[in-house]
């Protein structure tokens, strides 16, 4: 499997929603995933985004090469499933429209307070059991990590679509490293997270090398394709393998407590990462992404520990456990 197989998907599954909502003939004019319904049909739209989740699952694990592989993907699957969550919870907490709403509900909260009772022919939920400590992060995290993914998969598929030559790679790769900095800005400090960030960038940085390797070097690929790197221009080592991830560890839990500081111009609650010195100041609206009803993040803002809904666990383990299985792969 690819992460152009990954993207594909991913955007097939996307062109389904209107916000938190399945678009029902849309969905029903599709016997493949629209058999992944109990008794014939999906009734309702929690079981039209199950039945889509385990579509897509589905479709991960007929194309790895191997089945007992360890699929890579499955923690992009969960931030697929995040992002959907997360505009639900917005609709039904009425918070929809609210800027920079956050508090401290984690997904799997919120597949057990939405979608959990809304079964399908099979529980996808459980087949991802290989990361069940994955389900513990922060619903907000999670959907910021798909932003990221979004941002991944439109370079992708306009270097699929247009090539080399494309006057759009340049500007496609800055905004992807833009979120990529905003993220660490707000993650750096729990290890779990920051695997998480550095996982993507894994996928990032095989499709990059494989597209300059195979490019003609007179297109100036290398330079159009921008490194994921810090504000400081330092660059991280992409992060592959499983491990289990530990949320409730003090740093991690420290992230859910801080009261941010809000930047004037971002009309979102996550810190936006500053330029770096070759590219000149923007304003943060302008960051492109591919779900236009999402502004670019400012600072991730979580509630004080009297209002989180997930309470520390004992465990303060401050180092996620990594299998060495795996890897990035175009």
């Amino acid at each position: 499997m690819t992460t152009k197989q990954m993207c594909n998907l991913f955007r097939e599954a996307d062109g389904y929603f209107n916000d938190e909502n399945v678009d029902t003939e849309k969905f029903n004019k599709n016997t493949k995933i629209k058999g992944y319904c109990r008794n014939g049909g999906c009734k309702k739209n929690e079981e039209r985004i199950n039945a889509l989740a385990l579509y897509i699952h589905m479709e991960f694990k007929n194309l790895i090469r191997k089945k007992s592989e360890y699929n890579k993907y499955d923690e992009c699957l969960l931030m697929w499933l995040s992002d959907k969550l997360f505009k639900m919870h917005l609709e039904i907490k009425g918070k929809k429209g609210v800027k920079g709403y956050m508090d401290g509900t984690t997904l799997n909260q919120a597949y057990k307070n939405y979608l959990e009772k809304h079964k399908v022919r099979f529980d996808y939920w459980d087949l991802l059991g290989i990361i069940p400590s994955l389900r513990e992060a922060n619903l907000k995290y999670m959907t910021e990590f798909y932003k990221l993914i979004n941002h991944i998969c439109k370079i992708i598929t306009d270097y699929k679509d247009n090539g080399a030559g494309s006057k759009n790679l340049s500007k496609y790769s800055i905004d992807c490293r833009f979120q990529y900095r905003t993220l660490y800005n707000n993650i750096s400090e729990c290890k779990s997270y920051l695997h998480l960030l550095n996982r993507l960038k894994g996928l990032y940085d095989d499709f990059r090398s494989h597209a300059i390797k195979n490019t003609d070097s007179s297109n100036n690929l290398a330079n159009k394709l921008q490194k994921l790197t810090l504000e400081d221009g330092k660059e991280l080592n992409a992060a592959k393998g499983f491990i289990s991830y530990n949320f409730s560890n003090s740093k991690c839990k420290f992230l859910h407590k801080k009261k941010p500081t809000i930047h004037k111009a971002s009309k979102s609650n996550l810190k936006p990462a500053p330029p770096s010195p070759q590219e000149p100041q923007r304003k943060t609206q302008q960051l492109s992404s591919t779900t236009p009803s999402e502004e670019p993040p400012g600072k991730l803002e979580l509630p004080s520990s009297s209002q989180e809904s997930h309470k520390p666990g004992k465990n303060d383990q401050n180092e996620p456990k990594d299998s060495g299985k795996g890897g990035g792969g175009p």
